[in-house]
């Protein structure tokens, strides 16, 4: 196409400029890739964080199979654990909620194993360790082991705790004596403590 500017006279150029359409600047199309580079990018990191993943799931599915194998010693290991763990609660449960004395209540202490001055030993004993008020007399019969009777239940624990402290076992309930609480002796103090003792 001629230009009214143009200093030189037009050509066969310019004419086949003139029959063909004019379409501005001629710039080769970009390739499809460049068109979607953006996509291509998401796609591709899309893909490498799913095969990462694929891989530490693989991986976390091997470490399964190997705690799997090792699962019976853990298993046995944490069962004896628990066992012990339950055999110290239990033990636990026995000794921690020991009793509580209130050793302002009447105690009397029966020899009952016709041993001279038994009930006084342990009348000394028992008012060492701050019990306030110990009476002593002698069994009709006697016994072959120590034991601790109270009469009322709001003495059980009282009860309960000398019969600990004096190795006597479970105190009981009885109606048989006249006293709060009544301790049948049968061996000196410091034989019983032992004795208690090996039993616990």
């Amino acid at each position: 196409m001629a230009d009214s500017q143009y200093p030189y006279p037009p050509d066969r150029f310019d004419d086949e400029a003139d029959a063909v359409a004019f379409h501005g600047a001629h710039r080769a199309e970009e390739p499809f890739w460049r068109q979607n580079l953006l996509y291509i990018i998401i796609i591709a990191a899309a893909l490498v964080l799913l095969v990462v993943l694929l891989f530490l799931i693989g991986n976390l599915g091997g470490g399964g199979g190997d705690d799997r194998s090792q699962e019976p010693t853990t298993a046995a290991e944490t069962t004896a654990e628990e066992t012990t763990g339950e055999e110290s609660a239990e033990e636990s449960a026995s000794e921690e909620p020991a009793p509580v004395a209130d050793k302002t209540v009447p105690v009397l202490v029966m020899n009952a194993a016709g041993v001279d001055g038994l009930a006084g030993d342990w009348r000394d004993t028992l008012e060492e360790s701050g019990w306030e008020d110990v009476q002593i007399q002698t069994a009709d019969t006697q016994q072959q082991e120590a034991v601790v009777f109270y009469r009322d239940e709001a003495d059980a624990e009282t009860a309960q705790a000398l019969a600990l402290e004096v190795g006597a076992g479970e105190a009981r309930q009885s109606d048989e004596f006249q006293n709060r609480i009544t301790f049948l002796a049968v061996e000196s103090p410091g034989a019983g403590a032992e004795e208690g003792d090996g039993e616990g």
